[in-house]
């Protein structure tokens, strides 16, 4: 028995399909072909820093590709929804692939471009403790903190939006950060008290100064670990912030000072 479908059916099948689209519109503009790898971070072309972002996964990425002498671009956006997994930073290839950070070196060793072989044989063991201890002041400190956030995340990231959406965006962002914080380190409790965060971050840096010595590298030569540590440094010493572990590093007489010093030589070297 004939059902109500059934007109629609042979209508449907007597159109073809193999025409489509019956008309073809040229773009009106054309993305812009690059032949560099373009590495996307967060910040400003504008800005008078020295340094090119104050994110600390940016600039450690950053920084690993100029000690694998990696020949890239940078382009600054604050749009971290573009990337593969929607975080900053990622590198776009010129053929389109799109590389979020945590594949990076996996990509340096595929196109021949690897760090020097690291001398130092627990260097997982002082980047796991970098990470877990001395990052998180510096994401708290430029994403968290009241002052930081106003001058470097709010101020510096998300000044060219619209007053409401630069709220909106700024406390997503911050709310992210404090989340990740509370998700790698319990012990900081729902409160993130900023004198638990220093603290351990001290202690960190302790352990570095000793690791370091008269050594030009933690590591013995460029690495992850002096990619991270230098990030760290550079951003606490660098950003117009007043924190306890900036005036801790940058205070007469500090004994910080070749830790400070190893930093400012890798900048001077590659930046």
């Amino acid at each position: 028995m004939a059902t109500p479908e059934a007109p629609l059916r042979e209508i449907l099948k007597s159109i073809s399909f193999t025409q489509l689209p019956l008309r073809h519109i040229e773009p009106f503009f054309e993305p812009t072909k690059h032949t560099t790898p373009q590495l996307f971070i967060y910040g400003s072309p504008s800005s008078k820093s020295s340094l090119p972002t104050f994110d600390t996964e940016c600039l450690r990425t950053l920084t690993v590709l100029k000690f694998a002498n990696y020949g890239f671009d940078i382009q600054y956006t604050n749009e971290p929804n573009g990337s593969p997994n929607g975080k900053l930073p990622y590198l776009l290839l010129p053929n389109g692939q799109a590389i979020a950070s945590n594949n990076v070196l996996k990509h340096l060793e595929q196109s021949g471009h690897t760090l020097p072989e690291s001398k130092l044989n627990s260097e997982i063991v002082y980047c796991t403790m970098v990470e877990r201890n001395l990052v998180p002041i510096v994401e708290y400190i430029m994403w968290v903190d009241s002052v930081g956030f106003e001058k470097i995340g709010n101020g510096r990231y998300l000044s060219d939006y619209p007053p409401f959406v630069r709220y909106m965006l700024g406390w997503f962002k911050s709310t992210s950060v404090a989340h990740d914080l509370r998700v790698r380190q319990p012990e900081y409790g729902a409160a993130l008290d900023g004198q638990v965060l220093y603290d351990n971050a001290i202690r960190v840096l302790d352990s570095l100064l000793v690791l370091l010595d008269d050594r030009e590298y933690l590591a013995g030569g460029p690495s992850q670990l002096d990619a991270c540590v230098f990030a760290c440094l550079n951003i606490l010493i660098e950003a117009p912030v007043e924190s306890p572990i900036r005036n801790a590093l940058l205070h007469t007489d500090s004994k910080y000072e070749p830790l400070v010093a190893f930093a400012l030589r890798v900048a001077e070297k590659y930046f």
